[in-house]
């Protein structure tokens, strides 16, 4: 009996919500059974089979009551559900969407930035390129310790900074922090670590460009460049036939407009 009950135990499926109901009958059951022979021994009544069914439809019932699974199992183990009067709550299913990075209008370049900041290191990327997708300028930069804020925050600076240097005039700049674009665009006060970064921000992007967010799934490139800052020291650009190995596909795939994943 021990080795029969280990071999059970072994067996138990909690994987879905009818082996988690038809496990909890199976304890039921035992349960019963044992009250009924303690009964019998200690107390002098006769075990019923019948008194045993009953207490456990009982507690079946119950069970049913206070327990009401979500619909995520097979069609018939559903349809088991319902014949054992459990009532199943039906499970609210979110979609995703789909993105992906957008080209400017011809003849206007975009600025895509966005940093990283791993253990108080942070980095930082970022890429401008004009109405055909094709990259101008990338570039990678690590900027010491500070924290999330602070990196995407120098990050936009390096970008807008290596603009001026190089003459290029940005119409449209993107990033995937609500927090900092918000600080930008003079929605929300910032914290002053990061106050006067975006005070020179602002007198080097042209006056006529728009500062956005963007969702991360389209911010791929720019994530990938801020990434490969961890793996450097200093600040480094790079033409579009030099990028480093590790942001291929997501150029390609912007390239392409091939549109990415947006979980719900």
């Amino acid at each position: 009996m021990p080795s029969l009950h280990a071999n059970w135990l072994d067996k138990i499926n909690l994987s879905n919500q009818f082996s988690m109901v038809s496990t909890s009958i199976a304890t039921l059951t035992l349960w019963h059974i044992w009250l009924s022979r303690h009964s019998a021994i200690f107390v002098g009544s006769s075990m019923s089979w019948i008194c045993v069914r009953n207490q456990v439809i009982q507690g079946v019932h119950d069970l049913s009551i206070s327990f009401n699974p979500k619909i995520q199992d097979s069609y018939i183990n559903q349809l088991r559900l319902n014949h054992l009067s459990f009532n199943q709550i039906p499970v609210v299913v979110q979609n995703g969407t789909w993105t992906n990075w957008q080209v400017p209008p011809y003849g206007s370049l975009k600025l895509n930035i966005d940093g990283s900041c791993i253990d108080n290191a942070c980095v930082g990327g970022g890429v401008i390129r004009d109405h055909t997708g094709m990259i101008i300028l990338a570039f990678s930069s690590s900027f010491g310790i500070g924290n999330s804020a602070e990196a995407k925050a120098k990050a936009m600076h390096l970008g807008l900074r290596l603009c001026s240097e190089r003459g290029l005039s940005i119409s449209f700049m993107e990033l995937d922090f609500l927090f900092l674009v918000n600080c930008f665009n003079d929605l929300w006060n910032p914290p002053w670590a990061i106050e006067y970064i975006l005070r020179d921000c602002k007198n080097r992007i042209p006056s006529h460009a728009f500062v956005s967010l963007v969702f991360r799934e389209a911010n791929g490139l720019a994530d990938r460049l801020a990434a490969h800052g961890h793996t450097c020291q200093g600040t480094f650009t790079f033409e579009r036939d030099a990028l480093p190995t590790t942001c291929h596909a997501a150029y390609q795939a912007d390239l392409l407009g091939q549109p990415q994943y947006r979980p719900p």
